[in-house]
């Protein structure tokens, strides 16, 4: 008993010093549980994707001159390999495919794919022997297609993108690379203002030439088709006819081609054929999301069915991809210019061209400030304009409306100013017969008229004239916004013809019995 009595006192006297010390320690806080870090973004072939060449002399910065031939085709390969390519803009979602090229010959470049934070997800050295002085771009670009499907875990059906070059002859390629940089490098002046250009009409011999030699060549016969419509002078009908014809012969051979659907849309649009233009520039762009001729296009188209809104985010892709492109740039203003609350045009947009400057002229006359429309024209006219003081003076004083009408009329007849000035200079004066004359007189010879300027909301006194009616019921715009929506002046401008659908339909069906 001793023992145990022993025992039991041992362990309780040890148990009280315990409970003793641990009442003397300081209280300890639980260490708080940190949230686990979230898993880094993975590359899958879904997600977007940008290219990016390093130039050989400094590999933190990309080329945007020397090897935008490369750019362009390995945009072109990856959208034909059904990758979603974003666009040149700065996308903070996107992955970036760099190519890494060597600054001296040499026998190996490197693809790298960086995630959207900057880390570099995987990478892969590739053979590059073409590179050696003497061997052809086809080979350089070739060399580094062949491995993308696997580096990249695309899905597509075809596991070797090489051959989407559309040829294997390098001189033929040479040729449409040559050609290709004159139509779509970032200088080039796009498609829906087309320049008088003797570059650009050897351009497109060249381009015959080579799909007589190579008529199986679709991407050169797509090429040619949108270079017969960047080609400014008076035979636009006749190269209107021909450039559908060089894209359809395209798409016999090759029904994914962006640019031949995009040069069928560029020519239905300076027919004024709306419907089937949005179907094929829609198309383009479901082949080819950066599709430079595309996005120009359905931008135009927009602002002239009265869809400036729509227009506006389309006009900025194209001039990401294009900066110089006129077309682009006239689109875009128009769109900043028409957008409800739209702030005014900033540096960035030049307005240093005619097309562009004319419209900006004309937004800044009907608000009444004629000194800014003054500084604009100076700015982008010839000193000898003998229209733009006559203009100018009327803007201030409408006793001489007349003597400006006459010389606005006097140099588009010289060749001074196009019919489209010709038409915003009588709106910029507010004389709505005048306007709709031209318009009437540009329609009965098949030529495009601005229609871009009765959207405008300075333009409103244009919108309430009986003219406003007929112009819109002869063209046929009813049947588009049917399609495809009302134009989006009706927000603000319900009672304007064409708000209701159904009205504007039955017109245009009774007009045309």
């Amino acid at each position: 008993m001793n023992r145990w009595r022993s025992a039991v006192l041992t362990i309780l006297a040890l148990t009280a010093g315990w409970l003793v010390l641990r009442s003397c320690m300081p209280a300890q806080t639980p260490v708080s549980q940190q949230p686990p870090m979230p898993p880094r973004e993975v590359f899958h072939a879904s997600k977007p994707l940008r290219v990016e060449i390093a130039d050989p002399s400094d590999a933190n910065r990309p080329d945007t001159d020397r090897n935008e031939w490369l750019e362009r085709e390995l945009r072109f390969v990856l959208s034909q390999g059904k990758m979603r390519v974003a666009t040149l803009a700065t996308d903070s979602k996107a992955f970036v495919l760099r190519i890494e090229l060597p600054q001296s010959p040499s026998t190996t470049g490197k693809l790298i794919l960086l995630a959207p934070d900057g880390a570099a997800e995987r990478h892969l050295v590739v053979p590059l022997a073409s590179n050696m002085p003497g061997n052809t771009r086809l080979a350089i670009v070739q060399s580094l297609t062949r491995p993308l499907p696997t580096f990249l875990g695309a899905t597509t059906a075809s596991s070797d993108w090489s051959g989407f070059f559309g040829t294997s002859d390098a001189d033929a390629y040479e040729g449409y690379l040559l050609a290709s940089g004159a139509l779509l490098n970032r200088h080039a002046r796009g498609f829906t203002q087309p320049p008088r250009s003797r570059e650009l009409a050897r351009n497109i011999e060249r381009l015959e030439a080579l799909t007589r030699k190579q008529p199986q060549f679709a991407r050169a016969q797509s090429l040619l088709a949108i270079a017969y419509l960047g080609l400014g002078g008076d035979d636009q009908e006749s190269l209107t006819r021909i450039a559908d014809s060089a894209a359809k012969r395209a798409l016999e051979l090759d029904d994914s081609l962006a640019d031949a659907h995009a040069a069928m849309g560029l020519a239905r649009l300076r027919r004024g054929e709306w419907i089937a233009a949005r179907e094929r520039f829609n198309a383009a762009l479901g082949l080819d999301s950066n599709d430079i001729p595309a996005l120009e296009g359905l931008a135009c188209l927009l602002t002239e069915v009265g869809q400036p809104a729509a227009a506006l985010p389309i006009a900025e892709r194209a001039l990401a991809m294009q900066p110089g492109n006129l077309g682009a740039s006239e689109c875009f203003a128009y769109a900043r210019i028409a957008t409800a609350g739209a702030q005014p045009l900033d540096d960035s947009t030049s307005i240093k061209d005619l097309p562009v400057a004319r419209l900006v002229a004309l937004s800044a006359l009907l608000s009444g400030d004629i000194a800014h429309a003054e500084q604009v024209l100076n700015a982008a006219t010839a000193p000898d304009a003998e229209w733009v003081k006559p203009l100018l003076r009327a803007a201030g004083d409408k006793k001489a409306t007349p003597e400006a009408l006459r010389a606005i009329t006097r140099a588009a007849g010289d060749g001074q100013i196009d019919a489209a000035t010709e038409v915003m200079c009588g709106a910029a004066l507010r004389q709505p017969d005048f306007v709709f004359n031209r318009m009437s007189r540009l329609e009965q010879q098949n030529e495009a008229m601005p229609l871009r300027l009765l959207w405008l909301p300075q333009t409103d006194f244009l919108r309430k004239q009986r003219r406003f009616e007929q112009l819109i019921t002869s063209v046929d715009l009813g049947s588009y916004w049917q399609e495809y929506g009302r134009p989006e002046i009706c927000e603000q401008e319900p009672k304007t013809y064409g708000c209701s659908l159904r009205a504007a339909a039955a017109k245009a069906a009774t007009t045309s019995k």
